[in-house]
C-alpha cells in the first residue's frame, strides 16, 4: 500500500521575490502500520489496537498515536504514530506490549502479516493552542490519507508544493489537521494526513483555487500515476496537546 521538515522559511532573492528555503529535515520519526482483520474479527483487532494505543500514549517519547478504521472496509485498520527521536521509536518497537500485540493478541485475528512503514514528518507540527482538534469515534469527522508516488527527480518540487499548501489548508474552516510525511524506505512516496470536521469541509477544500493551482496544477503532473486516498474514521482519542 505504501510504496504507497519542517515548514519552509522564506527569503528574498536578488529580484526581491520571496522563495521558500527548506530547513533541515525533521528528526522526528514516525510509523504507519496497516492491519487487515479476518472475517468476523474486526472487533477483536479494534480492541487490541486500542489497548496498544492506551499503553503507547504513556511512553515518554511518544508524541502522537492515532488509530483509524477504513470507512468503506471496517476490517482495515491504520495506525500512525510520531516519536521524539529514533531511540524512542526503537524502544517502543522493542517493548513487551508491542511484541505481545503483534505476535499474540493481533497475530491470530488478521488475514495476513501486518504491514509497517517508517516515515518522517516533513511539515512543521501545528502548535496553535487555539486550533480545532479532531475527536475519536465521530460519526461525521473524516480522516483522509492521500498517497503520492512521484517521478524520479521531482521529489523536491512536490515537497515544496505540499509545504506551500500546509499553512493555507490549516487556515481553512473545518480543517482539524494537515501534515505531510515521506517514506524513509522509498522517498518517492509521500502522503498527507488530513483531518476534517465533515465531508463538506473536505469537499470545499478540494474545490479551492489553491488546491487547483498547487495540487492539480503543479503536483499532479509530477506523479507516476494519479494519487489515491484512504478515507478513515479516527477511533482513538487524540491527546489534548501536541509536542
Amino acid at each position: 500500500m505504501l510504496r504507497p521538515q519542517m515548514g519552509a522559511m522564506v527569503m528574498r532573492n536578488e529580484r526581491g521575490r520571496s522563495e521558500p528555503v527548506l530547513p533541515p529535515a525533521s528528526p522526528r520519526p514516525a510509523v504507519l502500520a496497516q492491519f487487515i482483520a479476518g472475517p468476523g474479527r474486526a472487533d477483536a483487532v479494534r480492541a487490541a489496537l486500542l489497548q496498544l494505543w492506551q499503553v503507547t500514549r504513556e511512553e515518554g517519547g511518544n508524541l502522537t498515536y492515532d488509530v483509524h478504521q477504513l470507512k468503506n472496509n471496517p476490517a482495515a485498520f491504520y495506525v500512525l504514530g510520531n516519536w521524539a527521536d529514533e531511540q524512542a521509536l526503537d524502544a517502543h518497537m522493542a517493548s513487551a506490549h508491542v511484541r505481545r500485540c503483534l505476535t499474540e493478541t493481533v497475530a491470530g485475528e488478521i488475514v495476513t502479516q501486518y504491514a509497517q512503514w517508517r516515515v518522517r514528518l516533513l511539515s512543521e507540527p501545528d502548535a496553535r493552542s487555539e486550533r480545532p482538534r479532531p475527536v475519536g469515534n465521530s460519526p461525521i469527522q473524516v480522516t483522509l490519507v492521500p498517497f503520492f508516488t512521484i517521478r524520479a527527480g521531482e521529489e523536491a518540487a512536490v515537497r515544496d508544493c505540499h509545504l506551500e499548501m500546509v499553512p493555507i489548508t490549516r487556515a481553512e474552516p473545518g480543517c482539524l489537521g494537515y501534515d505531510l510525511y515521506q517514506s524513509v524506505e522509498d522517498p518517492s512516496v509521500m502522503f498527507l494526513y488530513e483531518n476534517w470536521t465533515d465531508q463538506a469541509a473536505l469537499d470545499r477544500h478540494m474545490n479551492t483555487s489553491d488546491f487547483y493551482r498547487i495540487v492539480r496544477g503543479e503536483i499532479d503532473k509530477r506523479l507516476v500515476a494519479p494519487w489515491t486516498a484512504h478515507v478513515l474514521t479516527m477511533i482513538s482519542d487524540p491527546p489534548m496537546t501536541r509536542a
